[in-house]
């Protein structure tokens, strides 16, 4: 009667090799989980730093081709200056989307270019667009105006 009650200190055989591959099984299943973790983390990450660096190129090809359009405009108003003018909204308008999208992808303080950017340059082309929609007064310095804010935002992207 008492020869049951008396704890084992052994295992069989046939435990041994079930705790065995109970183990082999949890390692093996951990193991796949770090594998499967590395492969969807890693390609992640770089795809993160060139979409960083993708968006940043196009930003400074844009505002290279709206500094273009702006020299395109003349002291004296052409027929030709209300569609640059508009051609250069277009550019401004694309590079504020792109400081957006790197905004909404990586949070406030990775944002390409300083807020106060895209309103002056706005508030610059607004001043311009209404002295070449009235054609009475010189626009050379409100050209000149926009034309150094578009460049200081260059030089800016180039660091």
């Amino acid at each position: 009667m008492y020869q049951n009650t008396r704890p084992r200190m052994q295992l069989t055989s046939a435990e041994l090799r079930l705790q065995r591959r109970v183990l082999l099984t949890a390692c093996a299943v951990l193991l796949a989980a770090a594998i499967t973790f590395g492969v969807l983390y890693f390609p992640a990450s770089g795809y993160h730093s060139q979409v960083q660096v993708q968006v940043h190129q196009r930003m400074y090809s844009t505002c290279t081709s709206a500094i273009d359009e702006v020299n395109g405009l003349g002291s004296i108003v052409t027929s030709s200056a209300v569609s640059r003018i508009g051609r250069v909204r277009q550019y401004i308008y694309y590079m504020k989307q792109l400081n957006s999208i790197i905004v909404a992808l990586d949070g406030k303080g990775a944002s390409l270019v300083p807020d106060d950017v895209f309103p002056t340059l706005e508030t610059d082309l607004q001043t311009l667009e209404e002295l070449i929609l009235q054609s009475t007064s010189p626009t050379l310095d409100a050209r000149t105006t926009l034309l150094d804010h578009l460049q200081k935002l260059q030089d800016y992207l180039e660091r």
